[in-house]
């Protein structure tokens, strides 16, 4: 209708084909600069386009409309118009300039920001960049982490006068500290005569990223010495930065102060640094504390607060709090924000409920269904041993989710390992060569686990020996290969190598160490590490640590040795060190104390018919045949059988599953004829 009307009035190509480019008819969305725009944006944005219409026709494209309706095109997300009137404008002032480059930088569009802030250099004589201008290309070069762009702006800035602009002076700091440039940040705040909050929160802020907590610190007072007050912001600056270095206690002591503030209180964003801060430091039921206090004072949380407490529970595994959460989230209309399902996702899998982390993931909506989503799934599954569904559900992410990444890989490969799969474990390690994920160190470790747990320890040396870089998973998982196999001299020379190149083991390469020293007979070795850790890491043994070692002396038959260090250790034994000790009774025959780690077993594990098996066992070995019956009988009481054994094999890419005693598999009868043949 707009271009009939334009028609008739006769009206002049240029201004025709303007307003027609410009008023387009308003449907159900809006493409602008390759982004759908907001629907509650479409009536605005429909007005603008009527709006600039109505300037064409009545003649009034002058140059402060035009920079005015750059402005709006902007502000709205519609770059490529803004683009393109800018473009057409004859007379572009530094405002109009100012205007398209605000634009870009506010949308996130970087290289484009620099490209424009260039083209006005080279294209308008007339037109210098300003205090507006600069904060905004500083800012696009901190982004892009162009510190030579960087400083080529900023030689412009001292040249044109600008650097003792409070606010260019605060963009210049900001792009410092982001590319850890601290010394010149903090030479440009000494710059400056009349610093506003900004400026030290800009400092503060530098220093607290870079984890210069003491700096920021020192700042933090300096600027109340100043007579600045702290806002929110540098409240939350300070907690955010002490929670994040593990200081929650320096971190919690800013919290309380602010809470002292007459006019500032704690908002979501420092009660989520706090909870934060006490998750990531493995003080998880702090974090839980505070999270239902934050409740209780009112404060709404955010997606972030949940997904930081959902971990707190999932480290803890407890699945009664866990559930609390996610009626909250329900409650609160949060539960399909993508992020907070992955983190619903884990918790579950994390205190073994697999059944309700699929409730989650089945019920969110397919556009929310993001990779993270996929991922958090399949690790589920992985993780609680449903090994057949994380490698099922890998399939259907690859047709309906299209795309996979490096931590996809690293999630299905532990399927493939616990039902060693290897053509399956190949053919995910052929997928992530072609899609250029096998130089991530994740991927790489969890291919040495896969092929070292498939049987082929050779494969896992090779991806090893390839490896560019190694963290100190990379050495645990080929030291535990090579144990898992019975080659504990190879794991005592990875490990001496570990050493050699500077990496610093943790108490799993210990565990992993002990356990190859055990199952291979290296007693003095294994005794070596066992008191070395102690003695020059100054690392505390597990539970599994002291199991290994309570194994490693029960092979060698130095049972008293093994019973005296379970009764020493710090804290109270388990059923695995028992059993352990157990197990070494039978291989050496020892009743005595054989009959005390027994009972100890019948304590802890009630229902564990293998425990009075073995003890069944090691009575039988001495031809005690009235305590055999003895422990028969209370397993009958107790209403015990022994667990039926099982194996499985992989043929043509099916898995066959076989049970003691069963003889369900559709191929039986070809099976006993076959076994037969071969036995007779």
């Amino acid at each position: 209708m707009l271009s009939q009307i334009l028609k008739r009035m006769g009206q002049f190509s240029y201004q025709y084909q303007c307003a027609k480019a410009t008023f387009t008819t308003v449907s159900t969305k809006f493409q602008c600069n390759d982004e759908i725009v907001d629907h509650q944006n479409i009536k605005f944005i429909a007005e603008v386009k009527l709006y600039h219409a109505r300037v064409i026709l009545n003649g009034m494209d002058n140059s402060i409309l035009q920079t005015k309706l750059v402005n709006l095109y902007c502000s709205h997300g519609c770059l490529d118009t803004a683009l393109q009137l800018f473009d057409k404008m004859s007379q572009r002032n530094v405002f109009a300039w100012t205007e398209i480059i605000s634009g870009y930088v506010r949308h996130g569009y970087y290289e484009d920001t620099l490209d424009i802030y260039y083209q006005m250099l080279m294209q308008e004589e007339s037109v210098q960049a300003d205090h507006y201008v600069y904060p905004k290309v500083v800012k696009a070069c901190a982004q892009l982490m162009a510190l030579q762009q960087g400083r080529e702006i900023h030689a412009s800035i001292i040249k044109t006068g600008y650097e003792s602009n409070v606010y260019v002076a605060n963009a210049l700091m900001d792009m410092y500290s982001k590319l850890a440039r601290m010394e010149e940040a903090h030479q440009l705040f000494d710059k400056i005569v009349f610093r506003n909050r900004i400026s030290w929160n800009t400092l503060i802020a530098g220093y607290a990223q870079r984890g210069y907590t003491d700096d920021a610190s020192n700042c933090f007072r300096q600027m109340k010495e100043d007579g600045i007050e702290p806002d929110v912001t540098t409240w939350n600056t300070m907690i955010t930065s002490y929670a994040q270095s593990g200081q929650c206690h320096k971190a919690l002591g800013f919290f309380c102060q602010m809470q002292q503030q007459a006019d500032i209180l704690p908002n979501v964003i420092s009660w989520t640094a706090m909870i934060a801060g006490y998750s990531q430091n493995g003080l998880h039921d702090k974090a839980l504390e505070f999270f239902y206090e934050m409740q209780q004072v009112g404060v709404r949380s955010d997606s972030v607060t949940i997904s930081n407490v959902l971990s707190a529970c999932a480290h803890v595994a407890s699945l009664q709090k866990g559930k609390e959460i996610h009626g909250y989230i329900v409650r609160n209309s949060n539960e399909f924000h993508s992020s907070v399902c992955s983190a619903l996702i884990a918790m579950y899998s994390a205190c073994g409920n697999i059944a309700g982390a699929r409730w989650v993931f089945d019920r969110t909506p397919e556009t929310d269904k993001h990779l993270v989503l996929w991922n958090a799934m399949i690790a589920g599954y992985s993780q609680n041993g449903d090994n057949s569904q994380a490698l099922e559900l890998f399939r259907d992410m690859q047709i309906r989710c299209g795309r996979l990444d490096s931590v996809t890989i690293a999630s299905v490969l532990p399927a493939c390992a616990g039902l060693a799969t290897l053509k399956q474990g190949k053919e995910i390690h052929a997928y992530a060569i072609r899609n250029g994920f096998v130089c991530v160190v994740l991927v790489q470790n969890a291919l040495i686990d896969m092929y070292a747990k498939c049987g082929n320890i050779r494969y896992a040396r090779l991806v090893f020996d390839n490896m560019s870089e190694r963290d100190v998973v990379s050495w645990t998982v080929m030291i535990a290969g090579y144990g898992m196999h019975g080659l504990g001299e190879d794991s005592v020379s990875i490990f001496r190598q570990m050493q050699q190149a500077g990496m610093k083991p943790n108490l799993v390469t210990f565990t992993c160490l002990m356990s190859a020293c055990s199952h291979t007979g290296l007693l003095d070795e294994g005794l070596e590490y066992f008191s070395s850790m102690t003695r020059d890491l100054q690392i505390k043994p597990s539970m599994e640590i002291y199991a290994c070692t309570v194994d490693l002396l029960g092979r060698a038959g130095r049972l008293d040795e093994a019973q005296k260090i379970i009764e020493s250790m710090p804290f109270q034994p388990n059923a695995c060190l028992w059993g352990a000790l157990l197990g070494a009774c039978r291989m050496h025959s020892n009743i005595q104390v054989g009959e005390y780690a027994a009972k100890q077993l019948y304590k802890l594990e009630p229902e564990n018919a293998a425990n009075y098996v073995l003890m069944s066992n090691i009575y039988a070995a001495a031809g005690r045949w009235y305590d055999v019956a003895k422990v028969r009988k209370m397993m009958e009481e107790a209403g015990l059988k022994k667990p039926p054994g099982c194996s499985w094999i992989e043929v043509k890419n099916k898995l066959h599953t076989f049970v003691q005693g069963e003889e369900s598999h559709p191929q039986m009868d070809e099976i006993d004829a076959t076994l037969d043949r071969v036995a007779g």
